[in-house]
């Protein structure tokens, strides 16, 4: 005699690592939960449906497959659980177990070949390692309580562990912006070096390695400047001209960048504090306003392109969620700059070389985020022929100042005022924009 005589009617995954079977048995309606999260596999049955997030493309499949099966068996051993399921007679298997990040699960036929898997699960499920446990319904009552609570305790360790990640990337990122404002007050020094070259041109060697002069301090001090042998001095003046000017416009966004990075660090500590009596959900919600990721990898879906329409441009996402639009070419530039782009957007591009013209959408009278902007500057950099560069010069400017003169080339554009940024390619921060292309753009 079957001891579950239960069928499925409802699948859930409310939060990562945690499988909820709503299921009706002789009347009564129970929920048979199942905890995967890395370190701790526990089964159990509690009276109420954990409420959490809306399905997953994978789950709404699932529930395709198992809503409406008969439970034939549930056994587990030390590495997964296996629900043994009938469902319009075909006979299938149910495996879940804990992995990393959030656990995995598997819909196999009989012979072990996987019908249905969880995003990021491995292609087949784990082989048995040995002796099956059965598990009654009246041991999984007993032990309900004690999973979910386990489930809790796991997953609340778990979003300390991913605060504790964004809080060292945030410090880092401080550190950088400090790092950046320290250069920058070099800058006058740098100024000082490429005219003290200048002044001294007929003083200085063929292919001199450095010279020794003096400041024009009131109190002169002696002052060894090192020179590349391999360019003149002139050159070595002008490039020195070129980096104090560089770093003297990177003090226009870093304090403002400053004091956003600073702001979210104080705010993370506050919630860290806050973590042992903050309820998972608020906990959860506080997190992800900051930018902390509490969920597995996002499932991409797959959108039909619209027939016949292409657009010019990609589409990136900026830190604060602000569209960045980049055009896909030179002739795509010119219609992304001249008839996408209206007058108060801001348009970007990478300073005296071919690139992708940048676009940050904006309504009238709107300003442009410091972390947007350097999210654009980013863009451009890397759409451009300075890609690889540790810092490009960036120019921005409302787009009503950027014209395009008859019989110009295909993407060539004349500005009527302009600002530059002298931005620094940070690879996390390319990466994430990389990745937050919006696909459906396509």
């Amino acid at each position: 005699m079957n001891p579950w005589n239960a069928k499925i009617a409802r699948i859930d995954q409310p939060e990562p690592g945690l499988l909820s079977l709503s299921i009706r048995a002789d009347g009564s309606n129970e929920v048979l939960v199942l905890v995967t999260l890395p370190g701790a596999l526990r089964l159990g049955i509690v009276d109420a449906r954990p409420r959490g997030a809306s399905a997953s493309p994978s789950l709404t499949q699932l529930r395709r497959h198992l809503e409406g099966a008969r439970i034939d068996a549930v056994e587990t051993s030390r590495r997964a659980a296996r629900l043994s399921l009938t469902r319009a007679g075909v006979a299938r298997f149910l495996i879940a177990a804990p992995s990393k990040p959030y656990g995995a699960w598997w819909l196999c036929e009989t012979d072990g070949s996987v019908v249905l898997r969880s995003p990021g699960a491995a292609a087949m499920a784990p082989a048995e390692d040995g002796h099956l446990e059965s598990r009654s319904p009246g041991e999984l009552r007993d032990g309900g309580t004690a999973a979910v609570d386990a489930h809790r305790s796991l997953r609340r360790e778990q979003l300390q562990r991913l605060l504790l990640r964004h809080l060292k990337r945030l410090v880092k990122k401080r550190d950088a912006i400090l790092g950046d404002l320290e250069r920058a007050a070099t800058a006058d020094e740098l100024h000082e070096r490429a005219s003290l070259i200048l002044a001294h041109l007929s003083e200085i060697p063929t292919n001199a390695r450095s010279f020794e002069t003096e400041s024009w301090d009131p109190e002169p001090r002696s002052i060894r400047i090192e020179l590349d042998p391999r360019k003149s001095p002139t050159e070595t003046a002008q490039e020195l001209f070129k980096k104090s000017k560089r770093l003297k416009r990177g003090l226009d966004v870093a304090p403002n960048r400053l004091a956003s990075v600073e702001k979210e660090i104080a705010e993370l500590h506050r919630v860290s504090g806050a973590l042992p009596d903050c309820p998972a959900g608020e906990l959860i919600a506080r997190l992800e306003a900051l930018g902390v990721s509490t969920t597995a990898p996002v499932e991409r879906v797959r959108k039909r392109r619209q027939a016949g329409v292409r657009l010019p441009y990609r589409e990136f996402r900026s830190g604060d969620a602000s569209a960045v639009l980049v055009g896909r070419g030179a002739a795509d530039n010119d219609r992304l700059t001249l008839r996408v782009a209206r007058p108060h957007d801001l348009w970007l591009h990478a300073r005296g070389v071919t690139g992708a013209h940048v676009v940050v959408p904006l309504s009238k009278g709107q300003s442009c985020s410091a972390e947007t902007l350097v999210d654009a500057a980013t863009l451009a950099a890397h759409f451009s022929d300075l890609r690889g560069e540790m810092i490009v010069d960036v120019l921005y400017t409302p787009r009503r100042f950027v014209h395009k003169r008859k019989g110009s080339a295909v993407g060539s554009v004349t500005l009527g005022s302009e600002k530059v940024i002298a931005v620094r390619v940070e690879a996390k921060r390319l990466q994430r924009l990389l990745e937050n292309e919006q696909k459906s753009a396509d």
